[in-house]
């Protein structure tokens, strides 16, 4: 069992602003900017300000073109830089309002004189005036402020828009263009990190939740956001470090490993963090760390999920901490007591120990949901052997012996062999991976029952799969999606 990539919500909200942006008026008040003078600035502002009052769509578009062209065809003649780039500013922010979801218009259409055939992108526009004015004054920057969030509202939320309705092209463009007008904003990283995660563009995702990092700070507005980064990067670099060796393994464990600490500073307890910390310390071979972290979650078992305690458990069992990873077995099973994996999990476990005694029930349990599982009837052999070499009687010790040989045979002797690789619920439900290997001297064919248990074990949904024909020797996969909401495990028939 391992920790899914990243989170499944992308957690994007659309964008609102308190208050709303403010208007020309009451940006003019606040920003002290002489915008009367010279004369190219005085006939500019009496067609910003036409279009602002005109009723006729049809021309506001001209005035405000009249408005750019006075500002933009001799710029070098103009002795009032911040009284220009504020009147283009307000000039830009009409067009948008009058070309909703436009973002690149004529340059000629926009009384541009200069290259008229060509496009003139509104966002890069808005962008280089606000920042030239800012620049020059400072007093304004609440005003330009407000223009900014006009843009990057409208962009940002039909980003938002587009991830949800799974047009990842158009939420990517959309994502870029705000931050075209909000470079400092980490929201629009977030939208880029859900698509390439959904493209599973691994490098690129990292880069993204990486800038998202980097530009929340310390914001609450970004908290959420901030905190999914790290968990999404933390169970990136374990899942490289699982695969790598040397100085690369260790410094992707040591990334993670800070990142859930940092997480679980502002977030304590967490169960998914908590979970993935869990692993890294395994990984990193902090035996002292890992006692530690299990002893949370033991103390307060309610607060975890099933698979989150029998992921805990197999994290403890892979530590070499058996006494552990029963304990965090047995709290998942009282929320999940069909799940093949943890069963199986935990009865090698059991075995290391020799408890015998909790061992039989758990491999007997196991074997009634997966009785094609040769693995697992060699474990059923285990049990038998642990029962033989703790009974002093020979008498009595025979019989167990004789099991234990029994069930070796049998486990050799299974026909087909079914090994289940994946299991759980899913987004569109109930799924299980495996695949069905023929061990005998003739094709076959075979057909699984399978029945998906809820958390009672009751079965609340059945579906059989056909595979075959399986040639000799050889195997097939298969794939299965039950419609179970309730579904959380699963059994079949025997087969043969």
């Amino acid at each position: 069992m391992k920790v899914s990539m990243w989170t499944r919500a992308a957690g994007v909200a659309f964008f609102s602003m308190v208050g709303g942006a403010l208007s020309p008026l009451a940006s003019q008040a606040t920003c002290s900017v002489n915008d009367g003078s010279p004369f190219q600035l005085g006939g500019a502002k009496q067609y910003v300000i036409k279009a602002a009052s005109s009723r006729n769509n049809d021309e506001i578009p001209k005035h405000l073109a009249n408005a750019i062209r006075l500002l933009t065809d001799s710029p070098e003649k103009i002795k009032n830089e911040a009284g220009r780039q504020w009147l283009l500013l307000r000039a830009f922010a009409q067009f948008r309002s009058q070309h909703e979801g436009v973002f690149v218009l004529n340059r000629g259409d926009m009384g541009y004189t200069t290259n008229p055939k060509g496009s003139q992108n509104l966002l890069l526009a808005v962008d280089s005036a606000a920042s030239a004015l800012e620049k020059i004054a400072p007093q304004c920057a609440e005003a330009i402020k407000g223009y900014r969030q006009q843009f990057y509202g409208d962009v940002y939320n039909k980003a938002v828009a587009s991830l949800q309705a799974n047009q990842d092209d158009s939420a990517a463009t959309y994502a870029n263009l705000a931050l075209m007008v909000s470079p400092a904003d980490p929201r629009p990283w977030n939208v880029l990190s859900s698509v390439y995660g959904k493209q599973n563009k691994v490098d690129s995702a990292t880069m993204a939740m990486e800038r998202i990092l980097a530009l929340a700070g310390s914001d609450t507005l970004y908290k959420r956001i901030k905190q999914q980064s790290r968990y999404n990067l933390a169970v990136i670099n374990l899942t490289k470090a699982e695969s790598g060796a040397g100085a690369s393994k260790d410094a992707d464990i040591s990334k993670a490993r800070g990142l859930l600490e940092e997480y679980l500073k502002e977030s304590p307890g967490e169960p998914n963090a908590a979970q993935a910390l869990a692993r890294a310390l395994r990984l990193s071979g902090d035996t002292a760390a890992v006692a530690n972290l299990f002893g949370d979650i033991l103390s307060t078992p309610d607060k975890f999920t099933a698979d989150q305690l029998f992921e805990a458990g197999s994290n403890a069992a892979a530590s070499g901490r058996d006494e552990d990873a029963v304990k965090l077995f047995e709290a998942g099973f009282k929320k999940n007591p069909n799940h093949r994996n943890a069963l199986y999990n935990y009865a090698n476990a059991l075995f290391s120990m020799k408890e015998a005694a909790k061992m039989g029930p758990a491999v007997q349990r196991l074997m009634t949901i997966d009785p094609n599982f040769e693995r697992g009837w060699r474990l059923v052999a285990g049990y038998w052997q642990l029962r033989s070499r703790a009974e002093t009687d020979a008498a009595k010790r025979k019989p167990f012996q004789d099991s234990t040989l029994y069930y070796l045979d049998k486990q050799s002797k299974v026909n087909p062999k079914v090994d289940i690789v994946a299991s759980g619920a899913g987004r569109t439900g109930y799924q299980i991976q495996g695949s069905v290997s023929n061990g005998g001297t003739a094709a076959g064919s075979w057909t699984i029952k399978f029945e998906i248990l809820d958390e009672a074990g009751a079965v609340v949904a059945t579906r059989e799969v056909a595979v075959g024909p399986i040639e000799a020797g050889s195997a097939m996969t298969f794939s299965v999606t039950v419609e179970a909401p309730k579904g959380v495990a699963f059994r079949y028939a025997p087969i043969k």
